[in-house]
């Protein structure tokens, strides 16, 4: 949003310099954006109408949107007649175009556009995020807001498929480093980072991921289901953690429940997009033939699915991952014919070769993550163990049992309906453990406090649908924490684990408890035997 009209300065009426002065119309405000405002001016001398962008110098991001838009010189972006600064304020001259797609969608009685329209819509976005992409910047606020169509000139009515145009390119990052052997930035990850809006985000903006060009086509998926149904199944959250609200209701709907509603061709686009990895480039191609109504996108994917199921046992011509559901055609390969086939060429033959199709799931699926450390470190297979169990008191029995071998808990888990705990022998710094189980979704906090009093630290921590597990160890000298904190959260606590970083704090356990309701608990220590840290989520 623009700043507090109580905090700016007046607006000027005149800005640029000879012959490129132009005369804001104060009273004509078009709109705003994250850091400014958008005003109705025109040229001193020839009386042309243009948009005047008008943003406060302090803290604003206007020069990087100056540098964007000349390198898109006009093509898929508002062409510049100037830039330049006037008192406090960056000031940035373009052309004067038609509405934003948000008040098109407004403008409608049932307040959604209608198929063919989304279709479009969703074409010239892609044209336009390809070419922005090829200069080697991503958007990183795809929205209704950000794309005008062209001026009606002389219509009430705006008709996207006569053109739309990006805007708002502040927050414009680059994915392209010539630097690097791959052309490609680093993977990167800032857990209280966010830029964007967040009910178009993607997922990776909303975890803090540095952004790449996968994620500019995720968030046009969720703008042009927004535009069809006329809302989103995440909208309505509120407060400090919405933004995490609205990024695990994102992550656990199916393709299929975010969707209902909208045509079945925006399940394989998002499945698509949701597909790609940091540094994929996307097939802009198959993105605009699957949003190809009038030659049958959705036709040529059965087409496609129906050559993959065909051929599935042929491993010369496709290589079929059932676990994540793509195909892709194997590169100067061919599959056998029959010689009525060698007269003729299949419509689906080409599509076949050319693009890589990703069917939406149907399920939410979930993985193991083992992590091993060489027996170097002081642990064997003759010094560490682990015992599972479908019920708590059955593990804490065989725990006993161990405890009375000198063996100590170093991490407590629950998954695929066991309790799990692995135990060593050796280096695990601990003298003396506890193991506290509680049925309820409450955390113990009691139960904490009072071992924290006795010495102990919180060192494990796990949860089930409705109950937790915890583990607190007197620690051997030398390797005690200083202090030690804890937060229970509906959602993961970005900002308190980023403020906890900035005081010697680090992540020392870590869970999550509840299916329905989830809630995180992430546990802080100062005194780990850590320098840095990050968290991937």
């Amino acid at each position: 949003m623009a700043e507090d009209d109580s905090r700016k300065d007046p607006v000027p009426p005149q800005v640029g310099d000879g012959r490129n002065r132009y005369e804001i119309i104060r009273t004509a405000h078009l709109g705003s954006g994250h850091f400014g405002d958008v005003y109705m001016g025109q040229h001193y001398t020839s009386r042309e109408k243009v948009a005047v962008k008008l943003e406060h110098r302090s803290g604003s991001i206007a020069r990087r949107e100056w540098e964007v838009m000349s390198a898109m010189d006009g093509n898929g972006a508002p062409r510049v007649h100037y830039t330049g600064m006037h008192g406090r304020y960056y000031v940035m001259v373009m052309d004067l175009l038609g509405p934003t797609l948000q008040r098109l969608l407004e403008s409608k009685p049932n307040r959604h556009l209608s198929f063919d329209q989304v279709m479009i819509i969703g074409t010239k976005c892609v044209e336009l995020l390809r070419k922005l992409h090829a200069k080697g910047y991503v958007h990183g606020d795809v929205k209704p807001e950000n794309f005008l169509c062209s001026p009606s000139e002389g219509s009430t009515i705006s008709d996207p498929s006569k053109g739309l145009y990006m805007i708002d390119l502040g927050l414009a990052s680059k994915w392209r480093d010539s630097s690097r052997a791959n052309g490609h930035i680093s993977y990167g990850q800032r857990v209280d980072h966010f830029s964007g809006t967040v009910r178009y985000a993607s997922v990776n903006a909303h975890l803090g991921r540095w952004l790449s060009r996968r994620d500019d086509l995720e968030s046009l998926g969720y703008m042009l289901l927004y535009l069809f149904n006329g809302s989103l199944p995440w909208q309505g959250y509120c407060g400090d953690d919405k933004n995490m609200q609205v990024c695990e209701t994102k992550g656990r709907l199916t393709i299929e429940s975010m969707c209902r509603g909208a045509p079945e061709i925006m399940q394989y686009y998002i499945a698509y997009v949701k597909n790609l990895k940091f540094e994929d480039r996307p097939q802009y191609d198959y993105l605009l033939m699957l949003f190809d109504s009038v030659n049958g996108g959705m036709r040529k994917v059965r087409t496609l699915i129906e050559q993959r199921s065909t051929e599935a046992t042929d491993k010369d011509s496709w290589e079929d991952d059932s676990r994540d559901k793509e195909t892709t055609a194997t590169a100067g390969q061919k599959r056998k014919r029959s010689n009525n086939e060698e007269s003729a060429e299949t419509e689906a033959e080409p599509i076949a070769k050319k693009y890589k199709l990703v069917v939406p799931k149907r399920i939410k699926t979930h993985q193991w993550v083992i992590i091993s450390t060489s027996a170097r470190t002081g642990n064997s297979p003759h010094t560490q163990c682990y015992t599972s169990h479908t019920t708590y008191q059955n593990l804490a029995k065989e725990v006993e049992k161990k405890w009375s071998q000198n063996m100590r808990i170093t991490t407590l888990n629950f998954a695929g309906s066991m309790w799990t705990a692995v135990l060593n022998a050796k280096n695990s710094g601990y003298t003396e453990q506890a193991l506290h189980y509680c049925p309820d979704p409450d955390f113990p906090r009691e139960w904490v406090r009072q071992k924290w009093d006795d010495g102990f630290f919180i060192t494990s921590v796990a949860g089930n649908d409705s109950s937790w597990g915890v583990v607190c160890s007197m620690m051997q000298r030398g390797k005690k924490y200083k202090q030690q904190s804890y937060i229970v959260s509906a959602t993961f606590p970005s900002k308190w684990v980023s403020e906890k970083w900035s005081s010697g704090y680090f992540i020392t356990a870590i869970s999550t408890q509840g299916r329905f309701q989830q809630q995180w608990c992430v546990v802080m220590s100062r005194g780990a035997p850590y320098k840095d840290q990050c968290v991937e989520l």
